[in-house]
């Protein structure tokens, strides 16, 4: 039987532990008590005095009494008014209390539209201001690229340093003052170190700090179209809510998960989509560099289809259905296809694959025993959260790195080379006590194909409950994975190289920069001839001899299928549009009444692609019935936008646990190579300029003394010397050279393995 109080009269159900505000909150019912400082990731704290209401005792001892509604434990046959004048009173003179020195700013603030100040001023009864003395004044500081703060506006609900530093872990940024000379922000101006700093826009409630990347396309948030969509910039798959206006992308915000991102949403996946809009984004068809019609671009493709030369490539950036669509086209012609231009990273994904179901990050936060392989917290920094509820209550962790890693101070430090990584998997393991909850996160270039396949086969004797989570930047590598049978990625490289397969259709992949082993594709890219279907200006778009525009993530529909093996839907959330300021007689009968018009761009979803050349090369038939064939066995029901998601049967996954690991040559040389991440490398987020100005410096990192060389001259797998300005790194292993992921794929070379340098000392 469920437990009430009672609110004016009304029946209001609880659960236990809950107090009365969460409960009323829980029911729907936000406007029956206004408030301020308490959030549901945050918890209760009193300090705002918003939520009154009044207790009635039961007996005669004791007189009825105002309490906060945030710090009263709902308890059943609690009587509780709100109705009262008293009460009233107490709501609209907090208000005014807090509104005192309230800026008049409302037609230019950022907030309007979303603001939780005005909303509970309006429910508070709050209209007439008393107060005509001077204002209390702060002056606002600078603090980044990201966000913008107003500290006028603030009304001391400690919102902001309560996620900052209890939730994010943040040191930068504080409380200062007191009485009402109370300052939220740092010591000095500069950019917040966070990863985790774009949220503050969020959990503010009055505007003091804002999403200053929107305030430079900024509308009101009436005016965006929106809609369920997931972040595409790594494999945990948060739930995010894009809204967009006018045919542009204005702002990315989180949207509620409850077992993968609650309230919250890291700095790459709010502000990494700013390369829908960048100045260098593909929207046209280009032949040569010459601008072609969509029709001239599919005539020459289904041209090239019939010659029975090209060979099909995918990509774990591209979403499942679309994967899907690139090899029902290719089985349809009869060609080869790959989901990988690199067969180490289809190896590596086949493995990841293989892994048991890992744990949501809601029950990764209630961990007991915590093991971080490499820089899986940079890859995928939402990972930090949850690692950090566990540490609150008393987690235990173990680091096992290179580099240093954000969190090395709460747990015990393992400093390794990229060989001693599944050695110190295999201690934790046997040292882990029976009955614990255990969790290894690790990330995926740390431990390779061979170190995933230990880490599986450790885990087979774990105790249940024991689970690997495995960080990739690549939002869909297990979707992808799923066409990857053994040795796919190689067949194809065979292919081209024997002269076999003269032209590449390829899917969102970058094999001549980002994907992995480019000097085997750039020894080859004279003879062959590359379509290219992707959003994003790469190294292989610029040498693609045909270039196809396609629609981005939040652009089209599509299903990602995250690092727990669970699918997870999208929907389109605008349609892009270009704006032409001058009217254009050749692209529209009627001016807009401004004198220009806006224009929608003709994108290519993958699928409708694929349809496209299937029909003009006569083999449609066959194509939906290869299509059906694939979509069938890998998914029955796949979920719809917005819903909670699906998983993939363990017996589905079985198939990936007997191929063959190869396992990367590590070679003699002096260094061994490692990945050197921070939370803003990522494909589609290098080209956020506001994000990347946050880079840090560039170079190959190694720890202090082992050389007097002011770089290092590395030469790649196809004989080019690339040079590396060094970057001495104070805690780092010894023997090691990390270096960004996109610079190792420019050498030809993986981490874990091991290479020769030439110093390059001062002149």
């Amino acid at each position: 039987m469920t437990a009430h109080f009672y609110l004016d009269g009304r029946e209001i159900p609880f659960q236990p532990g809950q107090n009365v505000l969460e409960a009323l909150l829980a029911m729907g019912r936000d406007r029956d008590v206004p408030y301020f400082c308490y959030h549901p990731a945050l918890g209760s704290l009193g300090a705002c005095r918003q939520c009154a209401v009044k207790l009635y005792p039961h007996d005669d001892k004791h007189p009825p009494r105002v309490m906060m509604a945030c710090l009263l434990p709902a308890s059943a046959g609690l009587q509780l008014v709100t109705a009262e004048s008293d009460v009233r009173r107490e709501h609209a003179a907090i208000s005014e209390l807090l509104m005192r020195n309230h800026p008049h700013d409302c037609p230019i603030c950022d907030e309007g539209g979303q603001c939780h100040l005005q909303d509970m001023t309006v429910r508070a009864g709050h209209r007439l201001r008393h107060y005509e003395n001077a204002k209390r004044t702060f002056r606002s500081q600078q603090l980044g690229p990201l966000i913008r703060q107003e500290m006028n506006r603030c009304i001391t609900c400690y919102r902001c340093v309560r996620f900052y530093q209890d939730i994010a872990g943040g040191e930068d940024f504080g409380v200062f003052g007191s009485r009402d000379r109370v300052f939220f922000g740092r010591l000095h101006d500069g950019p917040l170190e966070s990863p985790f700093a774009g949220n503050l826009a969020e959990v503010c409630p009055t505007g003091v700090f804002t999403d200053k990347v929107y305030h430079a396309s900024y509308l009101r948030p009436w005016d965006l179209e929106t809609a369920a969509s997931i972040c595409p910039h790594c494999n945990l798959g948060c739930n995010t809510a894009p809204g967009a206006a006018r045919g542009r992308l204005r702002r990315v915000r989180q949207r509620h998960h409850p077992d993968i991102n609650p309230y919250f949403l890291c700095d790459r996946g709010r502000y990494g989509f700013r390369h829908v809009v960048h100045r260098r984004r593909p929207w046209r068809h280009r032949l040569r560099s010459r601008e072609i019609e969509r029709d001239e671009a599919l005539d020459r493709l289904t041209d090239l289809l019939r010659q029975g030369e090209t060979g099909f490539l995918g990509s774990p950036r591209a979403d499942v259905q679309d994967n899907l669509a690139w090899l029902a086209l290719a089985d349809a012609y009869g060609a080869p296809f790959a989901a990988f231009s690199d067969p180490w990273q289809e190896a590596l994904a086949r493995e990841i694959l293989a892994l048991p179901q890992a744990p949501s990050l809601r029950q990764l936060g209630e961990a007991e025993r915590i093991l971080i392989l490499g820089q899986a917290l940079e890859i995928s920094p939402s990972l930090r959260l949850p690692v950090q509820a566990a540490l609150r209550r008393g987690a235990q962790l173990t680091l096992a790195s290179v580099l240093p890693t954000a969190l090395d101070r709460y747990g015990e430090l393992r400093r390794l080379r990229p060989d001693g990584y599944v050695d110190a998997a295999g201690d934790w393991c046997r040292a882990l006590p029976s009955g614990k909850r255990g969790v290894i996160l690790a990330s995926a270039d740390a431990l390779g194909p061979a170190g995933v396949h230990v880490l599986r086969r450790l885990q087979e004797d774990l105790p249940p409950g024991t689970g690997v989570v495995v960080a990739h930047r690549a939002p869909n590598l297990g979707g992808a994975a799923f066409f990857a049978t053994d040795g796919q990625s190689q067949r194809l490289r065979e292919a081209i190289r024997v002269g076999r397969c003269r032209h590449l259709l390829a899917l969102a992949a970058d094999p001549l920069g980002e994907d992995g082993d480019a000097p085997f594709w750039r020894q080859r890219s004279s003879a062959l001839r590359i379509s290219l279907l992707d959003c994003l200006p790469t190294t292989t778009l610029e040498a693609a001899e045909l270039q196809l525009p396609m629609a981005a993530v939040a652009e089209r529909e599509g299903v990602f299928l995250n690092y727990e093996g669970r699918f997870q839907a999208f929907a389109r959330v605008y349609r892009p549009a270009q704006y032409h300021p001058h009217w254009d007689p050749s692209r529209s009968t009627f001016p807009l009444p401004a004198g220009g018009m806006r224009e929608e761009l003709a994108l290519w979803e993958p699928r409708d692609l694929a349809e496209a050349l299937a029909q003009r090369g006569g083999r449609l038939e066959s194509f939906h019935q290869r299509l059906e064939f694939y979509r069938h066995y890998l998914c029955p029901e796949l979920p719809g936008p917005g819903d909670p998601g699906s998983f993939i049967p363990d017996a589905l996954r079985a198939r990936f646990r007997i191929g063959i690991v190869p396992v990367p040559h590590s070679g003699t040389g002096r260094w061994w190579l490692s990945a050197f991440h921070w939370y803003g490398d990522e494909a589609q987020a290098r080209f956020a300029g506001e994000l990347q100005s946050l880079a840090p410096v560039a170079g190959v990192r190694l720890a202090p003394g082992q050389t007097q060389a002011q770089a290092m001259l590395l030469t790649s797998r196809d004989g080019q010397t690339r040079r590396y300005p060094i970057v001495e790194v104070a805690g780092m292993a010894a023997d090691v050279l990390a270096l960004p992921p996109s610079d190792l794929s420019d050498l030809g070379y993986h981490p874990g393995e091991r290479i020769d340098a030439l110093e390059e000392s001062a002149p």
